[in-house]
C-alpha cells in the first residue's frame, strides 16, 4: 500500500512537471539574487515578478520592472519605471543609458537586483519583445554572501 501512494505520487509530480513544462535553471551571474531558480513555461508573469527570456540567442532571468505604458524617466543619474526606482545606469564607451520616454506596447523593462546588471537601462540590452518572455521565474537558492 505505501508503494503504491508513493508510485502515485510520483507520477502526480512527473505529470505536473509536463504539463506545466517547468525547468530548474541555475544562474552563473549574480545579476539577480538568486543562483538556482524555477521556471515555470506556462505561468505568465506580472510586473515585480522574475521572468525568463531569451536575449541574441541566450536565456536570461530578471525582474520584470515595466510594461507597456509606463513611463521610463530619470531623476538625476537614476532611472525610474513608473514609481519603481531601478538604479543609476552607468554611461561607459560600450553602454549608453536608455532614453526616457513610454515602454511601447509589447515589450517590458528587465533589471536585475546587481548595480552592474547588463538589462533594459541600457539602449545595447534594449527593452525586451514579450514574445520573447519565455515564462514566470521562481527564485529557490541565493547567492552566497
Amino acid at each position: 500500500m505505501k508503494f503504491q501512494k508513493l508510485a502515485l505520487l510520483f507520477l502526480g509530480l512527473l505529470l505536473m512537471i509536463v504539463v506545466t513544462r517547468i525547468k530548474i535553471v541555475f544562474l552563473k551571474s549574480e545579476s539577480v539574487s538568486f543562483r538556482v531558480c524555477m521556471q515555470v513555461y506556462n505561468l505568465r508573469p506580472e510586473k515585480g515578478d522574475l521572468c525568463a527570456f531569451n536575449f541574441r540567442g541566450r536565456r536570461f532571468v530578471k525582474y520584470m520592472v515595466g510594461v507597456a505604458g509606463d513611463e521610463i524617466r530619470y531623476v538625476g543619474k537614476v532611472i525610474y519605471v513608473g514609481t519603481t526606482k531601478v538604479g543609476e545606469a552607468k554611461k561607459t564607451d560600450l553602454l549608453t543609458p536608455i532614453p526616457e520616454g513610454r515602454i511601447p506596447e509589447s515589450y517590458v523593462f528587465v533589471a536585475g537586483t546587481h548595480p552592474d546588471s547588463l538589462d533594459s537601462r541600457y539602449k545595447e540590452f534594449g527593452l525586451v519583445k514579450e514574445t520573447d518572455v519565455r515564462g514566470k521565474v521562481f527564485g529557490l537558492v541565493k547567492h552566497k554572501k
